[in-house]
C-alpha cells in the first residue's frame, strides 16, 4: 500500500506522522492490503493561527477496480479529524466492498456464494 501523506499550512512532525500512521493507515490495513492501493493524505490548517474550528483531515483511498473513495472532516483538534475521518473511512471502505461482493454474489446458487 503506498502512503502519501501532505501537510497543508502546516508542518508534518514526526509525532503528528506516526499518530497518522498508527490511528488512521493500520486500522485500514485489515481491509485492504494490496500493493496497488493508494492512500493520499492532506492534514490541512485552514485558518491558520487563528484558531476554531479549522483543523481538516482529507484523505482519497484509491484502489484496483474500484472508484475513489474520498472523506473530508473537520475537527477542533488535528488529532480529532484524523480519528474522525478513520471511522468514517472505514464505514465507506466495508460499504464499498460488501456491494462488490454481493453483485459478485448474484446469479450464484445459494450453496456457492461467499
Amino acid at each position: 500500500m503506498k502512503v502519501l501523506m501532505r501537510g497543508v499550512h502546516l508542518t508534518l512532525t514526526d509525532s503528528l506522522r506516526d499518530y497518522v500512521t498508527q490511528h488512521l493507515v493500520e486500522p485500514l490495513v485489515k481491509y485492504i492490503d494490496d500493493e496497488a492501493t493508494e492512500i493520499d493524505i492532506a492534514l490541512v490548517d485552514i485558518n491558520g493561527p487563528k484558531g476554531g474550528v479549522d483543523q481538516e483531515c482529507r484523505v482519497t483511498v484509491r484502489m484496483p477496480g474500484f472508484s475513489g473513495m474520498h472523506v473530508t472532516e473537520t475537527a477542533e483538534t488535528m488529532f480529532n479529524a484524523i480519528d474522525t475521518a478513520r471511522d468514517t473511512l472505514e464505514k465507506v471502505v466495508t460499504r464499498t466492498i460488501e456491494k462488490r461482493r454481493e453483485a459478485s454474489s448474484q446469479g450464484l446458487p445459494e450453496d456457492v456464494r461467499f
